[in-house]
């Protein structure tokens, strides 16, 4: 969780997972200012922020006490519910649109791939607060309703939302939040705020930047180095890749920092007849519950034909708790026991 303010609006960047999210999101707003009557004044913005039951409970608490919230988001469902993460979303939109009515937009990524598409520049500039999901996207989408933007940037957005490989293929400003998001400091469970401070100073860093200031570019352009360092371990490691079933691409990055993801993606993505790239690591928030995590991509040629959540059986759970995170069909993260036990055998049947 990070916050600062952008052109002067306070802004929280959060996910709302947990009840304790629920709280922390009602509490930054309370000691932004009290509802003063004015539907204007008192608008609270949420971007980008997956409808969750713990966002849904925040929203509802803050309507309670007499302020204004607003939801514009693109994680609908496209197709109907796999799990039970996606039952629960569905849920929690359908009471997001009850409790909001035209307050209410969530669409989908396939209309939408960035949500700065759902804001026009300057919209919420008179807003008490910003609440937005702490990635690029968030970032560019709280950015454009505060009123800071470029020709570029709902482009840029999208770019910075998609596929590893693509994060770094738009303007030069753009490359370089992509590359110091790729550079940031692991999550350490023992110390998740040294993330959280890094990720705060790179994001006020590059609004300042936009905004054309000087000293600020100048910091970001600094981590270029480190991102190039990033890009060769890449390479280094994608030579050690192994197939582990037909068109299954593993590397073991268990030991390895400072490299950049999205390049190893992209070579692994590169050799012969590769459907589905695998990173087995020791940092992400299923590793930081049960030491080992298998970040899973279906290589761009087969997205279209490919979802890799059918790998997993109908009913299952998501959750770091549950050893399996997946938003989207095209990525899924398991751990250990779930890539020993459902994994393996399910890439039998891929065809």
């Amino acid at each position: 969780m990070i916050s600062f303010k952008i052109n002067n609006i306070p802004t929280l960047f959060i996910k709302g997972y947990t009840p304790a999210d629920t709280d922390t999101i009602v509490g930054f707003v309370r000691a932004v200012g009290e509802p003063t009557g004015d539907s204007v004044a008192d608008s609270i913005l949420f971007i980008d922020t997956p409808a969750t039951l713990p966002t849904v409970a925040a929203v509802r608490k803050l309507k309670a006490e007499g302020y204004r919230v607003v939801f514009k988001d693109h994680h609908g469902i496209e197709a109907a519910p796999r799990n039970e993460v996606e039952k629960n979303r569905e849920i929690a939109v359908s009471e997001l649109r009850k409790l909001l009515g035209k307050d209410c937009n969530i669409t989908v990524r396939s209309l939408h791939p960035a949500c700065s598409t759902l804001v026009k520049v300057g919209e919420f500039k008179s807003a008490l607060a910003i609440i937005a999901d702490p990635d690029a996207d968030g970032l560019t989408a709280a950015m454009k309703a505060a009123g800071l933007s470029y020709p570029e940037l709902d482009e840029d957005a999208a770019k910075l939302d998609g596929q590893p490989s693509l994060q770094v293929t738009g303007t030069y400003i753009s490359q370089l939040l992509a590359k110091g998001v790729a550079t940031l400091p692991p999550t350490d469970p023992r110390r998740p705020e040294s993330r959280d401070k890094a990720k705060s100073q790179l994001f006020s860093q590059w609004v300042l930047a936009v905004q054309g200031n000087s000293d600020a570019l100048a910091n970001l352009q600094k981590g270029e180095s480190a991102y190039d360092a990033a890009i060769k371990l890449s390479q280094e490691l994608a030579e050690n890749a192994r197939e582990v079933a037909p068109g299954v691409m593993l590397v073991d990055v268990m030991d390895k920092l400072g490299f950049d993801e999205g390049t190893l993606q992209v070579l692994l993505e590169q050799k012969p007849n590769c459907k589905i790239t695998v990173v087995r690591k020791g940092i992400g928030p299923i590793a930081a519950l049960n030491g080992v995590q298998y970040s899973l991509a279906v290589a761009k040629a087969f997205q279209p034909g490919l979802d890799i959540r059918d790998l997993l059986p109908s009913h299952f759970e998501t959750g770091p708790e549950a050893g399996i995170i997946s938003n989207v069909s095209f990525l899924l993260h398991v751990s250990q026991p779930v890539w020993e036990e459902q994994i393996m055998p399910a890439f039998k049947s891929l065809k």
